[in-house]
This record gives structure tokens, sequence and C-alpha cells, in this order.
């Protein structure tokens, strides 16, 4: 074969693979032609064809209709990079750092690394965020509730500092994440958003994270006092408690007497 020949090849395997990837991320392509070009991608993404290995995982932003044909689709792509392993790996690290929306190159990736791996790719990603404002930050919300699945401290100890995020849904995020590894190095950054966050959401699901830990507000109790909402009463002990669970206390306390 000459380098005519060959270059010619070359050319043509590319041409059809941007037509393929075009065509199975085109919402508006009629489903079977869009799955037949997925599948051709997908085969080729398979031989290790750089190009249509990031096609493939480009489908994951692509929403289209109907959104069961969509989702199975996603399946697809899914279970072929996860079958692809190492193949796919350096194109789901760039996406992992660059699609606004993460989840499935996140599924794919807890299933193709290591536990540990995994946990230093997210926390690699969550180290290239700061807590200032950005237009889209999905991104780094999809990042903070992963980890919130990786209960180790130093996942802990990096997730604190989102505490201070510009953006509310990110601090909620942040918080509902810290109260679920239970790790008391969060405690005194969370007491201080319960008593100073600007947002109400934000300081309510930390009063419940208090209330249902058990954890103690010293050397905060006047501003525990100045915030907490009717829902829950501050006990001299320390501790945050919902008032229903009192309630309920005190009836079990009165059926025992009787």
């Amino acid at each position: 074969m000459s380098l005519l020949d060959y270059l010619s090849k070359e050319n043509r395997l590319i041409r059809k693979i941007e037509r393929n990837v075009k065509r199975a991320n085109n919402k508006h392509t009629p489903k079977d032609y869009r799955q037949a070009a997925l599948y051709e991608v997908i085969t080729l993404a398979k031989k290790g064809e750089e190009l249509a290995i990031q096609g493939l995982i480009s489908r994951f932003s692509v929403n289209a209709e109907p959104s069961i044909e969509d989702e199975k689709e996603k399946e697809w792509v899914s279970e072929a990079l996860i079958d692809m392993g190492e193949i796919g790996l350096a194109g789901l690290k760039k996406a992992l750092r660059s699609a606004e929306s993460v989840n499935q190159v996140q599924r794919v990736l807890r299933n193709v690394l290591s536990h540990d791996e995994y946990r230093d790719e997210l926390l690699d990603v969550l180290s290239d965020f700061d807590t200032e404002y950005e237009r889209n930050p999905d991104r780094k919300i999809q990042t903070i509730m992963a980890l919130a699945e990786i209960n180790e401290e130093p996942v802990t100890s990096a997730l604190i500092r989102f505490l201070d995020d510009v953006d509310e849904t990110v601090r909620y995020q942040t918080v509902v994440a810290l109260f679920s590894h239970e790790n008391e190095i969060a405690r005194e950054p969370l007491l201080k958003t319960m008593c100073e966050d600007d947002s109400l959401r934000v300081r309510n699901e930390a009063m419940e994270g208090f209330a249902n830990l058990g954890w103690s507000t010293a050397s905060y109790k006047k501003k525990v006092d100045a915030v907490l909402n009717s829902e829950y009463v501050h006990e001299k002990s320390g501790k945050i408690v919902k008032k229903k669970k009192i309630n309920i206390v005190k009836k079990l306390v009165d059926i025992n007497a009787k």
C-alpha cells in the first residue's frame, strides 16, 4: 500500500467516524438512524479510535427524544466505556474536567478505576475549583455530591472550604456531604455556617444535621439561639433537638409511667 493509499484510507475512516458521531449525537436524528450510528461509533471506539472515543463520551451531553431511548443509548455508551477499560481513560478524565455535566462520566470511572484512584481523581478535580462565581456550577456540585459517598478524612477536609462558596446550592450540597461523613473535624465550620450563612435552606440543613448527629454547639450557644428555628430546642447540654423527637420521648415516658 502506497503512502497516498494509506492517507486516503485514514481520511475515509476519519470522515466515517465524524459522520457517525454527528448523527449519533444529534437529538433530532430519527431514533433508528441515531442508534445505528451510535453502534458504529461504539465499534470503532472499542478498536481504540480516539475520535470515536471522544464522540462516544460526548453522547452523555446530548438529551434526545424519546427520553426512554435516550436513557437506553446512554446506558450503551456507559457499558461500552466500562468494557473498554483503560482505552477510554484519557478521554473520560478530560471530560471530568471539562463537561458541564459529569454524572455519567463519574459512574463509568467508578467502575474502571480502583477506589483509591477514583477518590484521588475526584479530589484532583475538586482542587481546580475555587469558591468564586461560576456561570454553570453543575460540575462542581456533582463532584461534591460524588465525594459525599466517599467517607474518608482527606475528603472531608477538602470539602470544608466550599462552605464559603458564593453559590447557594454548592454550599447546601457541601453541608449535606459533610454531615453524611459524620466527621467532627467539620463540626465547627458547620456551626459557623449554621449561624452565619445567608441562606435559610443552608442553615436549616445544618440544624437538621446537628440534631441528627447530636453534635455539641459548644462555643456557639448564643449565636445558635439567635438563628434556631421553631422546630428545634437548644438544650442546656449544648445539643439541638427536634421538638417532634422531644414529644415522642415524653409520650413514651408517660406510657411507661402508667
